[in-house]
């Protein structure tokens, strides 16, 4: 009779989640995760800080490997740099943690309450915690990849190609062995009134990540899509060109006209990885980085 309840359970949740396959709202994304943890459910050591402000807290995802130290993924999750939190993105960790890695996803502090580089400082902030403290969950300090999707995608490209980040908490780039960005706004000028509030018309060029290429950032693949109406595809052209003028190793793709700024991080999810599987074009990629 239990099983017999779980499994319609399952299948209610598994409805509801392809019913919001669209939806990016908080209650699409909790129906996803929840049906998730229901039937793939992984380990999960939540709300570790990394630091003293009340937002500064992380998820680990340990690999289940114990035989090994696995390669660290750590995930910065988009939302506009105003919403998100990390218990959303249960379903990413779920993608890498399969796949053989340790996942760490951290929050970070959202605009009203910060303003650029505040989250960025905070990025940098969650890496350095990772790089001492991982080895205590299977994972690899010495093998560290930084993955994000639109917002986080920016951070985490900026946290691996403008130095002063992680030289403030003590790393480098360096430590840095690869980077995935999905959709990410790299070389955007903000334009709406809430986005020029985040950044601060004095910091325009200083957030674009093109401003700093100079030849010393780790290999980049830069994941877009031609139905993303949200950021825009020359983010990912004008990356990947100032890249390759430094003569920086990147792979870029371009997904087609039916994936949009939401479902090209949704491919993360199992259900929803056809032809089209980001979980497997960035795992692919950070394992030729493997040493």
């Amino acid at each position: 009779m239990l099983k017999a309840l779980l499994f319609i359970l399952i299948t209610l949740l598994i409805g509801l989640a392809i019913s919001l396959y669209k939806d990016s709202s908080r209650t699409g994304l909790f129906i996803l995760n929840s049906a998730l943890k229901i039937s793939q459910g992984i380990e999960v050591v939540r709300d570790l800080e990394f630091a003293k402000q009340p937002w500064q807290k992380l998820d680990v995802y340990p690999s289940p490997n114990t035989k090994i130290k696995a390669p660290v993924l750590v995930f910065i999750y988009g939302g506009g740099w105003s919403w998100g939190n990390k218990e959303m993105n249960y379903f990413v960790a779920q993608a890498f943690v399969k796949r053989g890695y340790t996942v760490v996803i951290p929050d970070y502090i959202k605009y009203p309450q910060g303003h650029f580089p505040d989250f960025i400082k905070d990025g940098a902030l969650a890496l350095a915690w990772v790089k001492a403290n991982i080895g205590q969950y299977n994972g690899d300090p010495n093998q560290l990849f930084i993955a994000g999707h639109s917002a986080g995608a920016h951070t985490g490209a900026l946290l691996v190609s403008d130095q002063q980040y992680l030289a403030d908490v003590g790393m480098s780039i360096d430590d840095i062995k690869g980077f995935a960005g999905l959709a990410g706004p790299y070389t955007f000028t903000p334009k709406s009134t809430q986005y020029i509030a985040t950044f601060g018309e004095e910091n325009f060029q200083t957030m674009k990540v093109s401003s700093h290429i100079d030849g010393n950032t780790p290999p980049m693949l830069l994941l877009h899509a031609q139905g993303d109406s949200t950021v825009g595809l020359f983010n990912q052209q004008d990356l990947a060109a100032a890249l390759q003028s430094k003569g920086q190793v990147v792979q870029t793709k371009v997904y087609g006209t039916q994936i949009n700024h939401i479902n090209i991080l949704l491919k993360l999810h199992p259900w929803f990885a056809d032809e089209v599987n980001t979980g497997q074009d960035v795992d692919t990629f950070f394992k030729t980085l493997i040493q």
